[in-house]
């Protein structure tokens, strides 16, 4: 073949021209060559609404508007991609719309944003502009897209507040098949779109693009080269001038999602190649161009309707269980291709797939030779300057069958322990002869694994379908599969198991008219229904605005993305970046730290490490309650990897990130010394790492006075994890030197006094020169209470030692390293019965891992809330820490009364299990009498959830089915909620108009206190709700205010803010007596004329007329597992909560529900593995650490409040909410474990009790539900 002329280089731009909102922006050589086009949007365009957390395209963040010209059509396409995984070189020619583009408060709101403000889809907002991006986008493709489609398009779209389902909803009311309901709730709003001046029609930005834009780009940044082609002759040409040189081939750039490239130096943009775009179908064919992305395949493959074509529907059914929507738009099957040939180890579907069917590649190299290969082959095959030309698929026959198989963590956006793909032909579809030799491909088992060929050959011209034919099959899969293992993926055992199963799968969906009734539901995938939710509570419209349901305040600048963050501050001149340089081991001592090679990359300005810190090296003081001073900086001896040692500060974020991984660091010693990673290790050794927290007196002779007693005595144990707080924006911190030798420091921080006092004792300045100020945090859950201190020092002391501002933000990698997690724990315990199950005696031994330090100990609340709702009377608890070489650990979300209840319902659950009586009995016959609704509420619940007659159903349909199983359990809560702390508030009204300004010592960090405390002034004063403003919290207006945490916050600030407007009222009295008919900013001049004071303070402390109450609860949860694979979806949720009356009804509904789906997250899918040499956390990402998605959450998600529950000893007669629910989500472990029992007994013969290790992934439910190939019949 010959080599066609290219366009000359000089012919070329030497820039790329684009447009952000229909402004014309260009990038050029002033950018290094990796340059993000989520980085141009913040720090170039200074657009911050975008946002982004994992640099992944994991989290859905960072989602824009991409309008580009398809290479084969001409027409332009709109979509959604990742930011964050798109170069700004590759965009030359695009249209690209951020969230500011679509709507704001200036020119109005898009439909999408006021629709999911108006559902309260919005919580701490920090995911809230990528959500309503992908919506509009879905909008924008040029269809109307039904309610399953839009439920379907978000598994790459993270969000820890909500639970999602207040985010679908807004969302599926937009579905051309809405409900009536749904459409009713639907914003009515003009759309907000700009009109072109020379068509008169909605501008699509395309006059923004010079029609003479060349076509073609060549470009040096300094660091690298970067050239856009548009025909293959240009490519050949690019990858001709290469050479020798480093390079890589860009189209959707989405591999960068999974492996990070490094050294480039040629990069060549494909995306624009027509014959690398083109699809064409022919008799006999389907050839598909290499560029063609996962959404274009996924798309052409469901069109296809010819028989002898009819599998490539099964193909586009796999697509939309790869990745999701931004990275499918973007990602080629060229690409995804071409991660595997890279990395064999990577689990690509698109290989799994296509191998299975028999697809072959044609790879053109740089002088146009073409070669078809399979992709076994491809594997293999020198890549070096050549490329995937097109894939081929050939047609088939009506007798082949083909089905392939992707088993995940979670329901969406995962990659697979195991991928499968079967395709046989067979002679004729009655006897099952197996015509040629099968495909059988399977992906996750080992790098070099492809085919299963020994079963391959084996099978070839046998009945498929008999079972001698089955027998020897699983026979011989069994020795053929031999898994690696390399963490943090799954054990051998389970994937090699579930290769097993899938192929049984494929066998019982083959032909269910030979299969027995009991083992067909064995051949189908578990089917989601689309999701619905209910939401049941009343009102006193009396009070409103108080106990109004309406949506946060702060909504719609969440939606439109102009909700300020710490990093969406604008930098100021002479501002640098920092970042941590962390330890890579958990022992050893450190010998050097060479930071030489990073201070010599230009734009690098400096390194700081613990000799810097000459004041002050702790952000955990002694005066603040800490028993362990944890070091800023590690002044020799590593305590945990991850550990910061020192700090990088550069010109850039991006360059101090690379510089921090250039500095060098020495140990002493060369041998790592094996770091203790697990409780388990400390507790076999016992020694100097346990120590003592508390312990009640045991009394032997009354012991064993219950022993004898006791009907069945009973010893178990039951450990349960750690959890990352995953919060949407990562921990970040800026610190600008002023003129008065102060400090402002705005830092994503839940406790400003203490940040404040690090910064000054760091700096060696008095507190009253720290001016901290936090506006809002995107999510918090306690993660953001002491851990924020430590980048506060660290970036204080770079700041004042450069006098200049020092920013820094924290990848989702190092976040996951350097901080703690929720504590892990271990109850070990004897429980002595009666014959109905009642507590005789309980004795409990509590083990924490506190990580290498005890601080944050959240054991008090452990032991409190282990009594639950149940008499406790005999209950007899110790409680110990534990130190492992791990980062300390921290609060978590309801910090150890999670824990705690978990403890004592596991109890329950053996007890059950152990006596064969009904959970639900013994959780009855334990039940304390002092003052406690539990029983009614539980009869009430049952009611409403029709409890007993689902139960039935229930075992019902486990006597009918051997491999599906369903379960249900119901769990009861008592939450006693106590006031502390100091938690002030200034509320000021302004003469001038009358408006109401307030400012408090909590921190807004999506629990709604804003919102709460706008409506308590609002009721209180008798203004219009739009009148109040909610300002920053500060250390000026709040000085000493203490953390905001332990669900507490909003009721305390806004006890404040009532005092205030109290206070107020009081003071206009007099005025009001003598101007009875005054309106309000009548009353307020007057009373300004008369100097009457309109500002007023207020701090809550316990001492105010408030008093301990409890908050009382249940849920029951069903579920659904597919025994042969561990995967499980949650039916149905029915939550019932005493929230007394709520302030905010709207806000409390969306505490419950994202509490309860944040459980859920512990303890279905969220699990942390460590390298047992190093220490290291290994699952530091979200390619590998998964929290639950839009599809994972309750099918049908039912949350209802007590009814006339007035609370006389809270806040304005509320309750909390924002913890108590995650208490309860522990049901839907029980639900699991109660389906797997179905599963034991059918493999086992008998049902004992078995407990079920959390978290409960797909590994752990395989391999506790006895799944076993000798069990594998028709």
């Amino acid at each position: 073949m010959q080599l066609l002329s290219a366009t000359p280089v000089n012919d070329a731009a030497n820039e790329v021209t684009f447009t952000i909102n229909g402004k014309t922006y260009k990038a050029g050589n002033g950018l290094p060559e990796d340059t993000s086009l989520n980085t141009f949007i913040r720090d170039v365009a200074s657009l911050k609404g975008t946002k982004f957390m994992c640099a992944e395209g994991g989290c859905g963040a960072c989602i824009v508007s991409a309008t580009v010209e398809h290479p084969v059509s001409k027409e332009r396409e709109t979509k959604a991609v990742n930011s964050c995984l798109v170069p700004v070189f590759s965009c030359h020619g695009w249209e690209i719309t951020t969230i500011e583009g679509i709507g704001n408060r200036m020119k109005g709101y898009h439909q999408t944003q006021a629709q999911l403000a108006k559902f309260n889809g919005t919580q701490c907002g920090y995911c809230s502009p990528g959500m309503v991006m992908n919506m509009y986008n879905l909008l924008e493709g040029g269809h109307a897209p039904t309610m399953a489609q839009i439920e379907n398009s978000f598994g790459g779209n993270l969000c820890r507040c909500t639970g999602y389902r207040p985010i679908l909803d807004a969302f599926k009311a937009l579905a051309s098949d809405a409900t009536p309901e749904l459409k009713a709730s639907c914003v009515d709003i003009e759309e907000v779109y700009k009109i072109c001046k020379k068509t008169g029609e909605r501008c699509s930005g395309k006059c923004s693009i010079p029609a003479d834009l060349p076509k073609s780009v060549a470009l040096s940044t300094g660091g690298a080269n970067w050239r856009k082609v548009n025909s293959l002759a240009e490519l050949r040409d690019a990858l001709v001038n290469v050479g020798e040189t480093p390079y890589k081939l860009v189209a959707g750039n989405t591999a960068e999602g999974v492996y990070k490239s490094e050294g480039i130096k040629e990069y060549i943009d494909v995306k624009g190649v027509p014959e690398l775009r083109s699809i064409d179908k022919k008799p006999g064919a389907i050839t598909l161009g290499g560029n063609v992305t996962l959404t274009e395949a996924m798309n052409f493959f469901a069109s296809v309707s010819e028989n002898e074509f009819k599998y490539v529907n099964q193909l586009a059914t796999h697509i939309d269980w790869i990745a999701n929507v931004p990275v499918r738009n973007a990602g080629t099957l060229a690409g995804n291709l071409s991660i595997k040939h890279a990395h064999h180890e990577f689990p690509s579907d698109i290989f799994t797939t296509f191998e299975t069917v028999g697809a072959k590649l044609n790879i053109m190299d740089a002088v146009g030779d073409v070669k078809t290969v399979t992709l076994a082959d491809y594997l293999v095959l020198d890549m070096n300057r050549k490329f995937i030309l097109s894939i081929e698929l050939s047609k088939k026959g009506e007798n082949h069958r083909f089905r392939s198989f992707k088993i995940t963590p979670r329901a969406q956006n995962a990659h697979a322990y195991v991928n499968a793909g079967f395709c046989f032909e067979f002679e004729d579809t009655k006897a099952w002869k197996v015509v040629g030799q099968p495909r059988i491909v399977f992906g996750g088992i080992a790098p070099s694994f492809t085919h299963a060929s020994n079963i391959e050959s084996y099978l070839t011209g046998k009945n498929l379908l008999d079972s001698a034919a089955i027998s020897g099959a699983f026979a011989e899969l069994g020795r053929q599969l031999n898994p690696d293992r390399v963490l943090p993926d799954a054990t051998a055992e389970y994937r090699k198991n579930l290769a097993q199963a899938l192929f049984y799968k494929f066998l019982l969906g083959l032909d269910p008219s030979k299969v027995s009734d009991s083992q067909k539901s064995g051949g189908t995938n578990l089917e989601r229904p689309l999701s619905t939710g209910k939401q049941d509570f009343d009102t006193d419209k009396s009070l409103y605005p108080l106990n109004e349901p309406i949506p946060k305040i702060e909504a719609l600048a969440q939606c439109s993305g102009e909700a300020e963050f710490v990093n969406d501050i604008p930098s100021v001149p002479g501002e640098v970046h920092a970042a941590f340089v962390l330890s890579t081991q958990a022992t050893g001592t450190i010998a050097n730290i060479d930071p030489t090679e990073a201070l010599a990359m230009p734009g690098v300005v400096g390194f700081f490490k613990h000799t810097d810190m000459v004041h002050y090296n702790t952000f955990t003081p002694p005066d603040f309650g800490y028993a362990d001073q944890e070091e800023i900086f590690c002044s020799g001896n590593v305590k945990y990897a991850g550990q910061a040692l020192g700090l990088v500060v550069a010109e850039t974020r991006e360059l101090a990130l690379k510089a921090a991984d250039k500095v060098k660091v020495e140990y002493k010693n060369s041998t790592i010394t094996k770091p203790v990673i697990s409780m388990s290790e400390v507790l076999q050794n016992a020694g100097s790492r346990i120590h003592p927290d508390d312990k009640e007196e045991e009394n032997e002779d009354e012991t064993a006075s219950h022993r004898t007693k006791a009907a069945k005595i009973i010893k178990g144990d039951f450990e349960i994890p750690k959890q990352y707080h995953l919060t949407m924006e990562n921990q970040s911190c800026l610190v600008l030197p002023k003129e008065d030798d102060s400090f402002d420091v705005f830092s994503t921080t839940q406790w400003i006094d203490l940040g404040q006092a690090v910064v000054a004792r760091c700096l060696d300045i008095k507190a009253s020169k720290v001016n901290m100020s936090v506006r809002r945090l995107g999510g918090g859950y306690g993660a953001k209470i002491t851990r924020p201190s430590q980048l506060a020092g660290a970036c204080a002391v770079a700041s004042q030692k450069l006098n200049r501002a020092v920013r820094m933000v924290m990848p989702m990698t190092a976040n996951m390293e350097l901080a703690g997690k929720r504590f892990g724990l271990r109850n070990e315990y004897e429980v002595g019965v009666d014959e109905k199950g009642k507590i005789e005696y309980l004795q409990a031994k509590f083990f924490q891992d506190s990580g290498c330090n005890l601080n944050d100990s959240p054991l008090r609340s452990t032991r409190e809330h282990f009594n639950n709702c149940y008499d406790s009377t005999k209950f007899k608890v110790e409680s110990q820490q534990i130190r492992t070489d791990t980062a300390s650990n921290t609060w978590c979300r309801a910090p150890g009364t999670t824990e705690g209840v978990a403890f004592i319902e596991e109890i329950m659950e053996r007890i059950a299990g152990e006596t064969k009586l009904d959970p639900l009995a013994v959780r009855l016959a334990n039940l304390h009498n002092n003052d406690n609704p539990i029983a009614e509420m539980i009869a009430e619940l049952k009611r409403i959830s029709d409890f007993d007659a689902r139960r039935a159903k229930v075992n019902e349909f486990n006597a009918a089915n051997r491999w599906k199983k369903r379960g249900m359990s119901l769990v009861p809560m008592q939450y006693p909620f106590d006031f502390w702390g100091n938690h002030p508030a200034i509320v000021s009204i302004y003469q001038s108009d009358g408006s109401v300004a307030i400012s408090h010592g909590g921190i807004e960090m999506g629990q709604g206190m804003n919102t709460k405390v706008a409506q308590v002034a609002a009721h209180i004063l008798g203004v219009p709700l739009d009148s109040i403003s909610v300002k920053p919290s500060n250390t000026l207006t709040s000085a000493n205010a203490i953390v905001t945490g332990g669900s507490l916050g909003s009721e305390a600030v806004s006890y404040a803010t009532m005092q205030c407007c109290k206070e107020l009222l009081k003071r206009l009295q007099p005025i009001k007596d003598k101007m009875p008919n005054a309106s309000w900013l009548e009353l307020i001049k007057n009373a300004h004329g008369k100097q009457i004071d309109l500002v007023a303070t207020y701090m809550f402390t316990p001492k105010d007329n408030v008093k301990r109450y409890n908050i009382w609860g249940a849920a029951i949860a069903e579920v659904e597992v597919d025994i042969l694979t561990g995967e499980k979806q949650i039916l149905r949720v029915d939550l019932l909560e005493d929230a007394g009356q709520s302030m905010s009804p709207m806000v409390d509904i969306g505490q419950i529900e994202g509490a309860f789906v944040m459980g859920m997250g512990y303890w279905l899918t969220e699990e942390l593995i460590h390298d047992p040499t190093t220490g290291r956390l290994l699952n530091t990402r979200t390619w590998n650490y998964k929290v639950p998605g839009a599809k994972d959450i309750p099918a049908d998600f039912r949350v209802t409040f007590r009814k006339n529950a007035k609370n006389p000893d809270g806040v304005l007669q509320s309750k909390a909410t924002g913890e108590p629910p995650l208490n309860l989500s522990i049901v839907v472990l029980f639900a699991v474990s109660d389906a797997l029992r179905s599963a034991r007994k059918d493999a086992a013969g008998d049902d004992k009790y078995h407990q079920l290790k959390p978290p409960a992934t797909a590994e752990h439910i395989f391999l506790a539900g006895l799944a076993d190939p000798k069990d594998f019949k028709l």
